[in-house]
C-alpha cells in the first residue's frame, strides 16, 4: 500500500524541481530582457556643449538605462537638414550629408564603443559618417553608417567640422590607436512612432529606434533609423 503513495510523493518532488528550474530560467530571461531600459525626460542639453550646439538641440533627453542608471543620455537635433527626402525606410540614412550634426551624448560611466574601444566618461557631439570603402573594413559591419563621437570641447558649432578628416581627427585626439569613437547606425526595422523604442537588430546587439524631425529643402519630413547602443563590430 505504501508503493503508490511513495511514487506519488516522488512525482510531486520531481514536478516541484522542474517548476523551480523553469521559474529560474524565466527569471533569468526577464532579467536579461530588462538589462536596458528607455526613458524620455525634459532636460536641457549639457553645459559642456558650446552655446551654438546647444541651441540646435531638443530640450529632452533620450536616456538608455542600465538598471536604474543612465548608460547614455542623448539629445538630438531639433531638425536635421537632409540632401533629399528619404526614398524609403531602408535608404533613409543615404539622405544625410557626411559630418552632419545629429545631436550629442553624455556617457556617465566608462564603457566601450562599437569598435570595442574604451569610451571615457564625458559629453560628445555626434556627427554622421560613412565607413571608408578602402578594403580595410570589408565585412566588419552590416552597414556603413556611423555616428562619430567628438569631445564637446573640440566641436563648438554645427559647422565647426565640415570634412570627414576633421571629424575623425577630433574624435581620435587623445586615443591610443588613432581611431575615432563611433556608434553604429542602421536603417529602421519599422517606421517607429513618436517615442523611441529598444530593438534587438542582431544577436548580442541592442539599438534605439528613432524617428527624428528633419527637413529636405523647404519640405518637412522625418528621419527614421536605429542607433546601436550595445554590441560591437565583427573582428
Amino acid at each position: 500500500m505504501w508503493t503508490p503513495l511513495l511514487r506519488s510523493i516522488h512525482g510531486m518532488k520531481t514536478l516541484w524541481v522542474l517548476f523551480g528550474c523553469v521559474a529560474s530560467v524565466l527569471w533569468i530571461q526577464l532579467a536579461n530582457a530588462a538589462d536596458l531600459g528607455l526613458k524620455v525626460s525634459d532636460k536641457e542639453p549639457p553645459k559642456e556643449l558650446g552655446d551654438a550646439i546647444r541651441q540646435t538641440l531638443q530640450t529632452r533627453a533620450v536616456q538608455v538605462l542600465n538598471g536604474e542608471k543612465p548608460a547614455f543620455e542623448f539629445w538630438f537635433a531639433k531638425e536635421i537638414p537632409l540632401k533629399s527626402k528619404p526614398a524609403s525606410l531602408a535608404k533613409a540614412l543615404d539622405s544625410l550629408e557626411p559630418t552632419r550634426l545629429l545631436g550629442a551624448v553624455s556617457v556617465s560611466s566608462a564603457t566601450r564603443d562599437y569598435r570595442d574601444d574604451e569610451l571615457p566618461v564625458g559629453v560628445y557631439t555626434m556627427r554622421f559618417a560613412l565607413q571608408p570603402q578602402d578594403g580595410d573594413h570589408s565585412g566588419s559591419t552590416d552597414y556603413i553608417y556611423f555616428a562619430v563621437l567628438v569631445p564637446a570641447k573640440l566641436d563648438s558649432a554645427p559647422d565647426a567640422l565640415t570634412t570627414y578628416k576633421a571629424v575623425v581627427k577630433a574624435s581620435a585626439k587623445g586615443t591610443s590607436n588613432e581611431h575615432p569613437h563611433v556608434m553604429s547606425l542602421r536603417p529602421g526595422s519599422s517606421e517607429g512612432g513618436d517615442q523611441p523604442q529598444i530593438k534587438e537588430p542582431a544577436p548580442e546587439h541592442k539599438s534605439v529606434l528613432l524617428k527624428l524631425p528633419a527637413k529636405a529643402g523647404d519640405e518637412k519630413t522625418n528621419l527614421t533609423f536605429e542607433l546601436v547602443c550595445e554590441g560591437h563590430i565583427k573582428k
